[in-house]
C-alpha cells in the first residue's frame, strides 16, 4: 500500500474541517477496507465520514466497524442504486463541502484543503473534478493549472453540498452518466466544474458488482439522451446519430453491442416521455462548452 504514494506530491489535510466524505458501497467490503484504510493513513479519520450499504448481500464485516469507530455505517434495506445514494449522502451530511469518493477510489496526491479554499474562491463553480489514475499507473506531474471542464468524474470529485441540493441532486432516472446531465443541468443555471490536478485519485476498478450489459445500454442510451435534452439543434441530432457508431467503434464496449443498440433505442423513447426536461443551452454557451477540455481519467491526457 504505502509504495503507492511514495511520489513528490503529499496529501495535504489543512483547512479540512469543512469537508465530509460520502462513499456508497455494494458486495465490496475489501475494497472499500482498502479505501478506508487509505484514508485513516492519511488522517483524514477527523472528516465527517458516511458510508451507505446499498442493500449488499451481507452486512459490513463486525471486524470493519470496530476498525473504523470514526465511519458513520448506513444499512438499507434493499438496493436503491447509486444515484440515489449519492443523493441521500449529500442530504444526510452537514459540512459545507460534499467529497463523494467510490468505495474503489481514494486521494493517492494532493492538497484537499488547498483544493477547499480554490473552490471558496470560485462563487459561480459548482464543484472540483480531479485527475484520476487507474490501478497501475504512475501519477502523473503536478504542472497543470486549475481549468474549466464540461464534468467531473463520478468516482472522485468534490460538490458545494447545498448548490448541489438546490440544483436538485442527480437525476433519479439517469441511472448511470449521471456527472454530464447533472453539470449541463448546473451549467444551464450559471455553475460551471473545474479540474483542480493538484489533487490526484487512484481508481482501482473493480470487477465486482458491475453489470456490463446494463452499464452499457444505460451508457449509451444517456449518451444520446444528454444531447437530446441539452444541445441545441441541429447539434441534438447529429448527437443523437453519431453516438451508436462512435461507442460501436470503442473495444472497451463493443462486445455488449446488442445492449448498446437497445440502450440507444431506448433514448428515442426517453426523449419523448422525458420532452419536458429538454432544456437546450443557448448557441454560443454550447460552443463554448463543447471547446472546454474533457477531466483526465487514466491515461487520458
Amino acid at each position: 500500500m504505502a509504495s503507492e504514494f511514495e511520489h513528490s506530491y503529499r496529501v495535504g489535510v489543512a483547512g479540512l474541517a469543512n469537508i465530509g466524505i460520502g462513499i456508497t458501497t455494494k458486495d465490496r467490503w475489501e475494497d472499500l477496507e482498502t479505501t478506508l484504510s487509505v484514508l485513516s493513513s492519511r488522517g483524514l479519520s477527523t472528516l465527517e465520514t458516511i458510508v451507505i450499504d446499498d442493500g449488499s448481500s451481507r452486512p459490513a464485516p463486525p471486524s470493519l466497524l470496530e476498525r473504523f469507530p470514526w465511519i458513520r455505517f448506513v444499512r438499507s434495506d434493499r438496493s436503491y442504486g447509486l444515484i440515489e445514494q449519492r443523493n441521500r449522502l449529500a442530504g444526510m451530511m452537514k459540512s459545507a463541502y460534499y467529497l463523494s469518493l467510490d468505495d474503489d477510489s481514494f486521494p493517492a496526491a494532493g492538497d484537499l484543503g488547498e483544493a477547499v479554499q480554490f473552490l471558496e474562491g470560485k462563487r459561480d463553480t459548482l464543484g472540483l473534478a480531479f485527475s484520476i489514475v487507474l490501478r497501475n499507473e504512475p501519477l502523473p506531474s503536478p504542472v497543470l493549472s486549475p481549468a474549466p471542464v464540461r464534468y467531473y468524474i463520478g468516482c472522485a470529485h468534490l460538490l458545494k453540498r447545498e448548490l448541489f441540493l438546490h440544483l436538485g441532486g442527480y437525476a433519479a432516472n439517469w441511472h448511470y452518466g449521471e456527472e454530464p446531465e447533472f453539470c449541463l443541468r448546473a451549467l444551464h443555471k450559471g455553475y460551471r466544474v473545474y479540474l483542480y490536478p493538484g489533487v490526484v485519485i487512484r481508481h482501482n476498478r473493480s470487477p465486482v458488482a458491475r453489470n456490463l450489459k446494463k452499464t452499457a445500454r444505460y451508457y449509451i442510451r444517456n449518451e444520446a439522451l444528454v444531447g437530446l435534452c441539452y444541445f441545441p439543434f441541429p447539434y441534438s441530432i447529429l448527437r443523437f446519430l453519431n453516438t451508436l457508431p462512435a461507442i460501436l467503434r470503442n473495444p472497451e464496449w463493443n462486445e455488449q453491442w446488442l445492449a448498446l443498440i437497445r440502450g440507444w433505442l431506448e433514448a428515442i423513447w426517453c426523449s419523448i416521455c422525458w420532452r419536458r426536461l429538454r432544456h437546450p443551452l443557448p448557441l454560443e454557451q454550447f460552443r463554448a462548452w463543447k471547446k472546454l477540455p474533457l477531466p483526465p481519467q487514466g491515461t487520458n491526457p
